[in-house]
């Protein structure tokens, strides 16, 4: 289901992106249509086919002995919010152009555990009316009512950290006195999520337990309102005596790092907790490099720089070609041999000194493929989509230039190109542009394929 989401967010990504000017109306919506629930069954295909690989935990007491954990504690009135993903809200689709990469289908759940990842794997326990699949996030034991306890206290016995939502009414008591009780406010994280109104519940019902209270929630300020989170608006952390420090969790620019906003607030907010407990804010991903990235940057590149190499092979061949009138053209089309130095002078050097918006494409694909080969989420994602579209843009061109009379009109330059070639005896070149054009009709689909495999996408995601 996970590999088929992709396909379809593939395939409907490409469409929304393709326009025809000369389409008809109808063609154009049954397009924008057809595109739009591509991307919709494809979300829902990636995130079903990711529940069903999410592992159940058989209990909290029985994890292995040298694992350190983050034991996620909430109310089950939350998980809904919680299990929000970026991919569907339709004005966060508008801004990211219809391109959902794997960090738009993170749950904000998904995200906490990531930012707190460097403290342990993060594990909680399960709402029992999830029904047969489990939500992503936190990796989930569903307790019996009679030993749901037992499994709290034995995660907190040896958690390193606990996180704690603040969720409204008293259903966190228990919690919250226990967590007190334990007088250990170094290992504690509260996450404010969802408003005011439900912070605000929180406090008057449970700050009271805590030794120094709870601070107001402060007022909205524009910079807030404009990069605040999707569901978690705020964290708190304590001091050894229990003084709480309130940190909003916004990000730095309105539009850039929306998909990712928890995870990337987070451990900059709390950059005080991880110092103190000795571990980084980041962790650095065990997964090796596929070998399908390896071979799928190789194609993409080949694709974008192969007319680029060929024209400076062909400039320098046909320059050197023509300085000698012997080599091939008729005396009356070879230059005076006065004027030969001057015509063939230094023809690639010419080319590497006044094309330089050849040589500025070559630095934006050189700097593409790199954050492809570095699984950067957007690169990727466009990388597949060029090997969808191109194909069919290609495909497209062909049957228009073959049904218009001006069309073949065209093929002539190419015709005469490639008499010069044969005409000087330049068969290498002729080969060479071959051998470029095959790699880039066969080869971007070739990569596309490469990079909606699981395991590339395993490792895009341990990147995140």
């Amino acid at each position: 289901m996970s590999t088929l989401g992709w396909i379809a967010l593939t395939l409907g990504s490409a469409l929304l992106g393709v326009h025809y000017g000369s389409a008809p109306v109808w063609a154009a919506w049954g397009q924008l249509a057809a595109g739009v629930v591509l991307v919709v069954a494809g979300v829902w295909a990636v995130l079903r086919g990711r529940q069903h690989l999410t592992p159940v935990l058989t209990s909290l007491q029985g994890l292995p002995a040298d694992e350190r954990i983050v034991l996620f504690l909430r109310s089950f009135k939350d998980d809904d919010g919680f299990s929000q993903v970026a991919a569907l809200r339709w004005f966060r689709l508008l801004f990211t152009s219809m391109l959902p990469t794997p960090a738009h289908l993170r749950t904000e759940e998904d995200q906490v555990g990531r930012a707190f990842a460097p403290f342990g794997r993060m594990v909680a326990l399960g709402n029992p009316d999830d029904g047969q699949l489990p939500r992503l996030g936190a990796e989930r034991h569903y307790a019996k009512d009679i030993t749901w306890w037992d499994e709290v206290l034995a995660a907190l016995d040896r958690s390193a950290l606990v996180v704690l939502a603040t969720g409204a009414g008293r259903g966190l008591t228990k919690e919250v006195e226990e967590l007190v009780a334990r007088n250990d406010p170094t290992g504690l994280v509260l996450l404010v999520s969802r408003d005011r109104q439900q912070y605000t519940k929180f406090r008057e019902s449970l700050g009271g337990k805590f030794p120094n209270g709870l601070p107001d929630y402060p007022p909205k300020r524009l910079r807030h309102r404009l990069l605040r989170g999707r569901y978690v608006r705020a964290a708190i952390w304590f001091d050894s005596d229990w003084t709480p420090h309130w940190e909003m969790l916004d990000g730095r620019f309105p539009l850039i790092g929306l998909a990712r906003r928890t995870q990337k607030a987070l451990p900059r907010a709390l950059r005080k907790v991880y110092q103190r407990a000795g571990v980084p804010a980041r962790i650095t991903p065990t997964m090796r490099r596929p070998w399908a990235v390896k071979l799928s940057v190789p194609l993409i590149a080949a694709f974008w720089l192969g007319p680029l190499v060929w024209s400076v092979f062909a400039v320098g061949a046909l320059g050197g070609r023509s300085r000698t009138p012997a080599g091939g053209f008729p005396p009356s089309l070879a230059t005076p041999s006065q004027d030969l130095p001057a015509a063939g002078h230094n023809t690639v050097l010419d080319l590497l000194l006044t094309g330089w918006p050849l040589w500025l494409w070559a630095a934006v694909v050189a700097a593409f493929a790199y954050r492809t080969w570095r699984g950067g989420p957007y690169a990727v994602t466009v990388a597949r989509l060029q090997g969808v579209a191109f194909p069919v843009f290609l495909l497209a061109l062909v049957v228009s230039l073959a049904l218009s009379p001006q069309g073949w009109l065209m093929v002539l330059p190419l015709a005469g190109l490639a008499f010069v070639m044969a005409h000087q005896g330049l068969y290498w070149l002729f080969s060479l542009g071959l051998v470029l054009l095959v790699l880039g009709v066969v080869g971007m689909p070739v990569a596309t394929t490469l990079l909606i495999r699981r395991d590339v996408r395993e490792w895009i995601d341990s990147r995140l």
